[in-house]
């Protein structure tokens, strides 16, 4: 480690990867600081005994990814390695409805969602924003994905896929396909990334590196820019 950084993040999500990646773009002398581990692709356990260890709580020695944060009336599940919360995530993509930004009851955002709108489009691109792939097989033909068109349809709703932040398909331009190594897609963590094949661990953290989370994307471009973690 160096003595003198222009710049120190802490902590490694959504919020510091994309701070530490721009500022590293910027010439900036950038340190990443997070307290939890890094997690390659095949590292995230699945065993029930390494799962239940899986937890972060130093009182009792456990060091492991979920945080769980209990306040009166909610609860909050926290990503505790490099890479935050995006580890942890559903990957859903979803914009702010239009409807939060207009004023009501004498309160009013000072930008607007179109504003915003230029700043959605490029995370959306950096994070590989996709929609699930219903017209392909086999991922139309699932039972829970079968199920959900189908109630949807029978409330009076037209199901619709919302941008996922998934690698379905192994470059770009190309069908989706189960499972199949990914190009041109470098990692910080330099292993194999595969498409989406379905096993549907998102939320206990991708071990085929089809989710398309920040230590695969931003920070990789932070690491490429010069920054430390």
């Amino acid at each position: 480690m160096r003595e003198h950084y222009d710049a120190i993040v802490v902590g490694s999500g959504f919020g510091g990867s994309v701070a530490a990646a721009r500022l590293a773009d910027a010439g900036r002398r950038v340190l990443v600081l997070e307290r939890g581990k890094a997690y390659a692709p095949g590292d995230f356990p699945r065993s029930p005994g390494a799962c239940r260890a899986n937890f972060w709580d130093p009182s009792a020695g456990l060091h492991g990814l979920f945080d769980v944060w209990s306040f009166r009336g909610i609860d909050a599940l926290v990503g505790s390695g490099l890479g935050g919360g995006s580890l942890i995530y559903a990957n859903v993509l979803l914009r702010k409805d239009e409807r939060w930004f207009v004023e009501e009851a004498g309160e009013s955002w000072p930008i607007s969602r179109a504003d915003l709108d230029p700043h959605y489009d490029r995370v959306e691109r950096r994070l590989g924003a996709a929609p699930y792939p219903v017209e392909h097989e086999p991922y139309g033909s699932t039972p829970k994905t079968v199920a959900f068109r189908a109630a949807a349809r029978r409330a009076g709703y037209e199901p619709f896929g919302p941008p996922l932040a998934i690698s379905f398909a192994p470059g770009e331009g190309e069908a989706p396909v189960v499972g199949e190594p990914l190009r041109d897609a470098p990692s910080l963590h330099g292993r194999t990334r595969q498409t989406c094949r379905l096993c549907a661990e998102c939320t206990i953290g991708c071990n085929y590196g089809a989710k398309n989370t920040v230590d695969h994307t931003y920070l990789t471009d932070a690491v490429a820019a010069g920054a430390e973690i």
